[in-house]
């Protein structure tokens, strides 16, 4: 961090930089303004040579300046700790800078709120001084396990562990001119009191953290089926483009690139659900508790969503995540992230629309496909014979007879760690039904070994194919198993084969 001398007065994006004032900003800064007004800046010098830093002293009467460069997100994560201060020292003055500021503005607690680079000025009749850099952007191990708010506080030596979950989330603040600018915008974009809002947040800062354009572009497909559904893909003027790939012809897809950042934060009031990538709009939506899907891949979600009410994250299970990298450039491995590619659209779905009936009752009508239960007439006796059996449905099949087990955790089932230790030799058949996509061969091939001698292996898929219905008779054939019934109805595309384990 430097302090850069102005010799000669210029203008940058909306900014008046005076003559003989020195302006507090980044190194990375200070190159793009030399590189621009280079004949306008003349020496700079370390922040260390004014810095006083705080370190848990009593702020009463005291002030306080405080700044940070980063995105909306990471600003977000100091307002816990801003309000900690102000309620614990009443009568201190907080001063914050930022280059993204707009989700401080009409905050309480900060009592005066500038744009970086500041003026180098207001560090001279203050207390203390206090920069956050440095404090999620590494890879300590501490950074790693813990939530990054809880990191805020570290820094400021002050042990958050005690504290209540609500006192660790941002809060957002509207004035009226605000809510009267909302009012009238839903107008003019066509969002009534009727539709349900579903907010997605196009891509990140980073390639390395987004999701699939193709996968996401499936998902806001699924939810235009639905009566009264709206979608606001949100994004800056960069992603306008992307956005009307998004949209097409499609009229309740609302494209919304032309606000700036103060602007999305308040049509996010609105929102009754929002899709994010580890990204500004996650730490806007659990400010808003509003329900939330965040979608992170090198970062698990825990250390970002660890304090939210109605969030899921998803956090794929590959080898090489998480591996906290902060770039900006695209992942090494791959582009998209190889993380993402075992996030399953479906399973996005059914946590969009277990947020959506938790909060209204009512559930998406996608999920008809999801909920119907299959026709196991053929399997019936044969499941009644067995004493229990292992169900591996990624749905809601019931029977009497039958422990579910599912790694999905929307659909409660009674098993839904298959590492945990469970009584595996009291169950002597195993139903696997419906999935066969690559993550779930594992489970199909594992499940095969739990069946004792004498038990059933049952196997049931919907939507099959002549051609995978003969694989599965063969794969079960070869694993020691006899067949006793297989049928494909090329009328439904029901899949059913049951085998038993020999004795």
């Amino acid at each position: 961090m430097r302090m850069v001398e102005v010799v000669k007065q210029f203008n940058l994006k909306g900014t008046n930089f005076l003559k003989g004032h020195m302006y507090v900003c980044a190194e990375d800064i200070e190159s793009q303004y030399r590189s621009i007004h280079g004949d306008c800046l003349g020496m700079s010098y370390p922040i260390e040579q004014v810095y006083r830093p705080y370190k848990g002293e009593d702020l009463n009467d005291k002030k306080l300046m405080a700044w940070r460069t980063g995105g909306v997100g990471d600003i977000l994560f100091i307002n816990p700790v801003l309000r900690y201060l102000k309620k614990k020292y009443p009568t201190c003055h907080l001063r914050f800078a930022s280059a993204c500021k707009e989700s401080l503005e009409n905050v309480p607690e900060v009592n005066e709120l500038y744009s970086m680079p500041f003026d180098a000025a207001l560090l001279k009749d203050c207390d203390y001084h206090l920069m956050f850099q440095g404090i999620i952007e590494g890879q300590s191990e501490e950074s790693k396990r813990t939530h990054a708010v809880d990191l805020f506080f570290s820094y400021f030596g002050i042990d958050s562990t005690h504290l209540p979950v609500e006192d660790k989330k941002p809060k957002l603040f509207f004035n009226q001119v605000e809510m009267e600018w909302l009012s009238r915008t839903l107008k003019n974009i066509g969002i009534t009191d009727k539709d349900f809002v579903v907010g997605i947040q196009m891509e990140s800062s980073s390639p390395l953290r987004n999701y699939p354009k193709e996968k996401l572009k499936a998902i806001v497909d699924f939810l235009l089926r639905e009566e009264n559904t709206k979608i606001v893909m949100i994004g800056s003027d960069q992603h306008t483009i992307l956005g009307q790939w998004y949209k097409s012809n499609k009229p309740n897809v609302i494209v919304a690139t032309n606000y700036n950042v103060r602007q999305s934060i308040t049509l996010a009031f609105r929102y009754n659900l929002i899709i994010a990538p580890d990204s500004f709009m996650v730490q806007i939506a659990g400010a808003l508790d509003k329900p939330l899907i965040g979608l992170y891949g090198p970062f698990p979600s825990e250390v970002r969503m660890k304090y939210f009410k109605n969030a899921i994250g998803f956090d794929p299970k590959v080898a090489c995540s998480p591996c906290y990298e902060h770039d900006f450039r695209s992942c090494i491995r791959g582009f998209p992230s190889p993380c993402f590619s075992l996030m399953a659209i479906e399973d996005v779905l059914q946590a969009v629309d277990y947020l959506k009936f938790k909060s209204t009752g009512s559930h998406f009508n996608y999920m008809g496909g999801f909920l119907l239960e299959p026709n196991m007439v053929e399997a019936e006796k044969y499941m009644m014979s067995a004493d229990k059996g292992l169900c591996f449905f990624p749905g809601y099949y019931t029977h009497s007879n039958i422990v579910r087990v599912d790694t999905n955790k929307f659909v409660k089932p009674d098993i839904s760690d298959l590492s945990t230790q469970f009584e595996r030799d009291k169950y002597p058949f195993v139903v696997y039904m419906r999935e066969f996509g690559p993550n779930h061969i594992s489970t199909y091939q594992n499940s095969r070994t739990m069946v004792r001698p004498g038990g059933y292996f049952i196997v049931y898929k919907r939507d099959s194919v002549e051609g995978l219905h003969a694989d599965l008779q063969k794969d079960i054939g070869n694993s020691g198993f006899v067949l006793l019934y297989a049928k494909f109805d090329p009328t439904t595309r029901e899949t059913l084969i049951i085998s038993q384990k020999p004795y």
